[in-house]
């Protein structure tokens, strides 16, 4: 007879890995995090462990030896772009908020790490006398997550001034060229396991005053059509194809803002937002209102609408989370 092992047994040597792994490259492991302190929308259950490495290398040699070991993982910057339900999920989350070293400029170029804010290298380019992200500044996250989703906005996309991209390979930094990069609507060609660890960007020479003035513009109407100060991940669903109306307008016209399902509400200030309330907000509510949504503009519209936001369900079987054969079969 075949003997089965236990979650418990399972999850006991996993931990024991996760352990000698912290000790070993000298990464700050903690365990008891719930997904409502590490996200924007704050909501979302516990997460077994979440490892913070503190440079590029450190990273690929903490995912390289999570591989190795079988470990199950997951990348998060901000949490500005993610939506976890509130079940327990049992995998780590390597943390890249503390890949954030000051940026690099040279003559038109700047290199930066993943967990970096993209609203500050907004600013410091713009300091710099440099153009090509100003429309970003108002997107909150990292630059890891704005290049894992080819972020975007007000004709600006961090897919189209990034000349090379670091990413972690067999416990290395690699860099590769951003033009093997399929740059998409909100997605890119980068697959699940993938690890950003950094980019280089060419921008371009312009005025600062000039590049400000543009900012304050992008900004002024941000604070003017969108939610501030409420706690949201960005736009909810995409765009539909080109040639019809934004989501937003869409949801607008059908009358949801406003709509409440528990502590998650429809913004009154922009349809394509979900936003949060109260002491204790569920991602149940979230979810269930954002079906709700695609249902009816399905049904009424007969549009299928994409989430923007990642959704991560804590059911979600293992080999979703932890790609490594896939990943090692992709490296040359």
């Amino acid at each position: 007879m075949v003997e089965i092992e236990s979650p418990d047994k399972r999850f006991k040597a996993r931990d024991a890995a996760l352990e000698s792994i912290a000790a070993k490259l000298g990464v700050r492991a903690e365990r008891g995090r719930r997904f409502a302190e590490l996200t924007s929308l704050r909501v979302g259950g516990a997460v077994d462990w979440v490892i913070s490495p503190q440079t590029e290398e450190q990273a690929a040699a903490v995912v390289y030896e999570l591989d190795q070991a079988g470990v199950a993982w997951r990348p998060l910057g901000s949490g500005s772009n993610v939506l976890a339900d509130d079940g327990a999920h049992h995998y780590v989350i390597l943390s890249l908020k503390d890949l954030k070293g000051d940026p690099r400029f040279d003559g038109a170029r700047v290199s930066i790490s993943a967990g970096y804010s993209l609203p500050r290298l907004c600013i410091d380019a713009a300091r710099n006398g440099l153009s090509g992200i100003e429309g970003l500044g108002g997107i909150p996250g990292t630059v890891g997550g704005a290049l894992w989703m080819n972020a975007g906005a007000y004709d600006h996309e961090i897919g189209t001034v990034t000349e090379t991209v670091r990413i972690a390979r067999e416990g290395r930094v690699v860099e590769i060229p951003g033009t093997e990069v399929q740059w998409n609507y909100r997605h890119t060609s980068f697959r699940e396991g993938e690890l950003l660890l950094g980019a280089t960007l060419l921008l371009k020479f312009d005025d600062s005053e000039k590049i400000r003035t543009r900012m304050e513009e992008v900004k002024q109407h941000r604070l003017a059509s969108q939610p501030h100060g409420s706690r949201s991940a960005g736009c909810f669903f995409k765009n539909p194809p080109a040639g019809t109306v934004g989501t937003g307008k869409i949801i607008d016209e059908m009358g949801m803002k406003g709509t409440r399902r528990g502590s998650a509400v429809v913004s009154p200030v922009h349809a394509n937002f979900i936003v949060t309330d109260g002491e204790n907000p569920s991602a149940a509510d979230a979810i269930a209102l954002a079906e709700e949504i695609r249902e009816r503009v399905k049904r009424e519209q007969g549009i299928d609408l994409e989430y923007e936001v990642e959704l991560w369900r804590a059911d979600e079987p293992a080999e979703q989370v932890d790609n490594s054969e896939e990943r090692k079969e992709q490296q040359p």
